[in-house]
């Protein structure tokens, strides 16, 4: 699908880049968690995001994005888009919600990077016993609430994430751990 194509569907406005309407996109890829593009996004992507910062132009690159589209009337600042432009990445923004930009998009046929999380790909918090507090077993932390930035450590670990599954306050320095290894402290 064109890229042309992704903005008459969307109703998007283009903040830079009209030049390069006529790129090829070979699948869409919606969130606002740049881990999770960065882990699983594929092809010549159209990354869909409500998120507006540096962050995004950078896992754009990283990924070879085709271009970008702010979903939810979210508007870059001139700093975002004069980088963009700089880096000669195409920045569009659109009204409708991710889940409907998204789904708009599937319908006129642009696939999604679509697989299932593999085991080797869930992560875990590897503890030294079975400790169990207020119900819940002490060693598991899901994927989702594994820290950003590369940190990889209890000190890179959000205080809220370790509330959400009741191990907030122990003192014992976990490593994350992968069934493959590959996320190991």
């Amino acid at each position: 699908m064109k890229l042309r194509e992704v903005q008459a569907i969307l109703e998007a406005e283009v903040f830079t880049g009209a030049d390069k309407l006529d790129l090829e996109v070979e699948a869409g890829f919606g969130s606002d968690l740049m881990s999770d593009v960065l882990a699983f996004a594929c092809g010549r992507v159209l990354l869909l995001t409500g998120l507006t910062n540096t962050h995004v132009l950078h896992t754009a690159a990283m990924i070879d994005a085709v271009a970008i589209v702010f979903v939810r009337g979210k508007r870059p600042d001139e700093n975002l888009i004069e980088a963009a432009a700089g880096m000669g990445l195409p920045l569009l923004g659109t009204r409708l919600l991710m889940y409907d930009s998204c789904g708009r998009l599937f319908q006129a046929g642009l696939k999604g990077c679509s697989r299932e999380v593999g085991d080797d790909q869930v992560a875990t918090l590897n503890w030294e016993s079975e400790k169990t507090q207020e119900g819940k077993k002490a060693g598991t932390i899901p994927y989702g609430a594994m820290p950003a930035g590369g940190e990889r450590t209890m000190e890179g670990c959000c205080e809220e994430g370790l509330q959400q599954v009741g191990v907030a306050g122990d003192t014992r320095k976990p490593a994350w751990t992968s069934r493959s290894g590959c996320l190991e402290g």
